[in-house]
């Protein structure tokens, strides 16, 4: 093993390894120039900053050809930037993607009759198996909000959480956009006599 400058700084034989240059191999003819590593932390640990070359690779001159090492390169990126450089990137192209995937679900329609289930609210201290209602989705609006149908019978108006992605109910008017009436709130249904017609005021579809 020799430095990047080609001075002597140990050779191995079998499994011992030695450092004293009395046992320099070079100049004898006894030695294959294939077994002479060039230790380098330099190239080793740093891009180049003049030629780009990855940390471990040797540096190239302009005509793409292997040469030797550029005085520069310790002033490149060390390994462990490169590394939180990538995993960087990685993590805002997955946030960008999770997000495109989110969107395109949240612009997706429930099917008609498709199965919706809201969340009942309950204190904390309360605990029960069935802690669902079902819907039955009959009509979608064009402002995000469907009609649905309760286990019961009852019919009423469901808005979906932009950010959860949860459903609630809302009260008779699909022109509620995604947040329940000021007449209920979280657990507790609208009371509020609102004008008969209301909820007919935006009929288009959901596309």
């Amino acid at each position: 093993m020799v430095g990047r400058n080609g001075g002597f700084e140990s050779v191995t034989y079998g499994v011992t390894k030695f450092v004293s240059r009395f046992v320099d191999p070079r100049g004898t003819g006894l030695y294959d120039d294939t077994v002479v590593v060039v230790h380098d932390p330099a190239r080793d640990n740093y891009e180049c900053p003049v030629c780009q070359a990855a940390p471990g690779e040797q540096c190239v001159n302009k005509k793409k050809q292997p040469c030797g090492t550029h005085s520069k390169r310790s002033q490149g990126r060390s390994r462990w930037e490169i590394e939180q450089a990538d995993a960087a990137a990685r993590k805002v192209r997955e946030e960008a993607e999770a997000a495109e995937q989110w969107q395109r679900e949240m612009a997706t329609p429930p099917t008609r009759g498709a199965a919706l289930e809201v969340k009942r609210w309950m204190l904390a201290d309360q605990a029960t198996s069935d802690v669902a209602d079902r819907y039955t989705v009959e009509r979608t609006y064009a402002n995000r909000t469907v009609q649905a149908t309760a286990d019961s019978g009852e019919r009423v108006f469901l808005a979906r959480n932009e950010y959860t992605g949860g459903w609630h109910v809302i009260c008779g008017q699909p022109t509620s956009m995604r947040l329940p009436c000021r007449g209920g709130g979280a657990g507790v249904p609208c009371r509020v006599r609102h004008k008969p017609g209301l909820h007919l005021r935006e009929d288009s579809a959901w596309t």
